[in-house]
């Protein structure tokens, strides 16, 4: 099937790392190895999460005031837009920092998810979620991270995870990844292999007219 839509992660991939989740856990009182943030608050008393949201989403409100695009994204995402291919973001930031971060680079995005929209990632909701919303399948869906979740997420919604590489990646996630990249631009390679492959195959089982 060829490529229908790609599902970006925000911080990372469409923009430059920027979040020091050490220095969040330590500030909210957690071990600097303790694991996922979001995860963390569920274990918290109410007035103990209350403290650590307000915590998270200063860094939040700061990290779109101090974004950056990664190299190539704004000419990747008008030429999916050019091909007609649908865009969307898959956070576990609040989708209002997604769509902030959108307007102060002028990019355009067809949906967002953030994490107050359900489960977030790796739970395969918002990537089903998207799909449903762009009337694609999972298999015709590219999802691009820089992050394990990220990749666990496709694969459990059965898109095709792609792994950009980040200077902050601190696992090998790459067995879990389809498809590695170093630059946003390498999508539409993918995408090219990608259909040309699907041309060639049909290509093969078109039975022959003349006599």
């Amino acid at each position: 099937m060829p490529i229908r839509a790609v599902i970006f992660d925000l911080d990372g991939t469409i923009t430059q790392p920027y979040f020091d989740f050490d220095a969040i856990r330590e500030e909210i009182g957690l071990k600097r190895d303790s694991g996922p943030v979001l995860e963390a608050l569920q274990d918290m008393t109410a007035q103990q999460r209350q403290r650590a949201e307000r915590i998270l989403h200063e860094h939040e409100e700061r990290a779109v005031v101090a974004s950056m695009l990664n190299p190539g994204a704004r000419e990747t995402l008008a030429t999916l837009r050019e091909r007609g291919i649908s865009i969307g973001v898959l956070t576990r930031n609040l989708k209002r920092n997604a769509e902030a971060v959108a307007t102060r680079h002028d990019l355009s995005f067809d949906a967002v998810v953030g994490r107050e929209d359900g489960p977030a990632k790796p739970d395969a909701f918002g990537v089903r979620h998207l799909c449903r919303h762009f009337g694609v399948d999972p298999s015709e869906t590219l999802l691009v991270g820089d992050y394990l979740f990220d990749l666990l997420c496709a694969r459990s919604a059965g898109a095709i995870p792609v792994l950009i590489d980040s200077p902050l990646q601190d696992g090998d996630f790459a067995e879990h990844a389809d498809f590695q990249i170093q630059r946003l631009s390498e999508v539409l390679d993918i995408i090219d292999a990608r259909n040309q492959e699907n041309g060639s195959a049909e290509g093969e089982h078109t039975p022959c007219t003349e006599h």
